[in-house]
């Protein structure tokens, strides 16, 4: 808030550009002919407890005139085989992170992150959300059934016969490796890669 407060007392000084932020608003639409010249936003409202809160459509909109469009935020969750999923907010249906089944709380299986909340939040945010799910798993430990196998090779096993390929550790610091060395030409701490298959490749 304070950086924001920071923006809006700003003067203007004689520059010719400026920027806008514009909350509680989704884009619904592109519109223009043969390129973008106008956004279509809905406004939000807030509903939902504290800490739950989620954002709703309003039903008004209004046509922002632009000619070039970013996305930020597009992440979507996808439904895991087995598991209930809420289609409309792209989420595990749960609870304090237990997962739910028709309001049921499904035993042993807990969700954090964008999956249990939707892309909503910074990434401190996911601090206190994982914690809640960790504090739900504690609770619920004495009352959960062991594993049946409960052995990291039997994982690895059912894996490896599924064609599954495992990154290890020593993989993954391979990768980060890689990473850094991409990013030294171009003065950065690093270079990510983007796409799974440039991290295997590295493999």
């Amino acid at each position: 808030m304070a950086l924001l407060r920071g923006f809006a007392d700003r003067t203007h000084a004689g520059r010719n550009k400026r920027y806008e932020f514009h909350f509680l608003k989704s884009p619904v639409e592109l519109r223009g002919a043969n390129q973008v010249q106008s956004i279509v936003l809905e406004r939000n409202r807030l509903s939902g407890p504290a800490h739950q809160t989620r954002a709703e459509g309003s039903g008004e909109f209004e046509e922002l005139a632009c000619g070039l469009v970013f996305r930020s935020v597009g992440y979507r969750g996808i439904p895991i085989p087995g598991l209930p999923f809420d289609e409309k907010r792209g989420i595990l249906p749960n609870t304090n992170g237990r997962i739910l089944n028709e309001g049921e709380v499904v035993p042993g299986i807990y969700s954090v992150g964008w999956i249990k909340r939707g892309p909503s939040g910074v990434i401190g945010t996911n601090k206190p959300d994982s914690q809640q799910s960790v504090a739900a798993l504690i609770s619920d430990a004495p009352t959960l059934a062991p594993c049946v196998m409960p052995d990291t090779g039997a994982l690895k096993s059912l894996l490896t016969d599924r064609g599954v390929r495992i990154v290890s550790f020593e993989d993954w610091q391979k990768i980060d490796a890689a990473e850094i060395e991409r990013g030294k030409p171009k003065g950065k701490p690093r270079e990510k890669f983007t796409r799974i298959e440039e991290m295997t490749a590295v493999l």
